[in-house]
C-alpha cells in the first residue's frame, strides 16, 4: 500500500489534466492548482500519515506540486508537523522545504529551518539548523537524519542542555 496516496494524487492529477472524468479532452494552460487538498497515506487500513494543504500550484507537467499552509499528520507516534510552503514530488513520493518547520508531539518539539522526508520509507532529513525541546534538555545542532521511527541522530555542531 505504500506510495498509494502517491499513485491517487497523480491520478487526480491525470484525471484534471485529460478531461477523462468529462470525456473531453480537457488541456490545462498556465497555471493550474488545486484548493483544499488532503492526501491519506495508509498501510492494511490503518491512517499512517494524513498531509494537509491549503493549495497545491501544479509544476513540471503534473509531476510536482508546491503545496501551501501545509500540515503533516503522523498518526501513529501522533506528531504533526507544519510548514508555510513545500513541494510534494508525485513521481518519488517525496515532500521538501526549505521553510522553517515546525513539529511537535505530547513530549517533544522540534524547529528546523528544512526539511526533506521521503513519503514512502519514512525518511527524514535536514541538512541546516534544529532544535529538539522535550521536558527537561534542548538539544541544537546542524543537520539530522531519522532512518527508522526510533532513531535520529544529529550530526554535527551538537549542543545538549539539561535542565533539572
Amino acid at each position: 500500500m505504500a506510495g498509494l496516496s502517491v499513485l491517487l494524487l497523480g491520478a487526480l492529477f491525470v484525471v484534471l489534466k485529460t478531461g477523462r472524468d468529462t470525456g473531453e479532452d480537457l488541456k490545462l494552460k498556465g497555471s493550474s492548482f488545486l484548493e483544499g487538498i488532503t492526501i491519506v497515506q495508509k498501510d492494511n487500513g490503518q491512517p499512517l500519515w494524513t498531509l494537509t494543504a491549503s493549495k497545491a500550484d501544479l509544476q513540471d507537467n503534473e509531476e510536482k506540486a508546491e503545496l501551501s499552509d501545509v500540515s503533516l499528520v503522523m498518526e501513529k507516534d501522533q506528531v504533526t508537523l507544519r510548514v508555510d510552503k513545500g513541494e510534494y514530488n508525485l513521481s518519488e513520493g517525496s515532500f521538501s522545504t526549505d521553510n522553517v518547520v515546525r513539529a511537535s508531539a505530547k513530549n517533544f518539539r522540534i524547529s528546523a529551518d528544512s526539511l526533506d522526508y521521503d513519503v514512502t520509507s519514512g525518511k527524514l532529513q535536514t541538512k541546516g539548523r534544529i532544535q529538539l525541546e522535550s521536558k527537561g534538555c534542548t538539544v541544537e545542532g546542524e543537520g539530522m537524519k531519522s532512518d527508522s521511527r526510533d532513531k535520529v541522530r544529529i550530526l554535527k555542531d551538537v549542543r545538549a542542555t539539561y535542565n533539572r
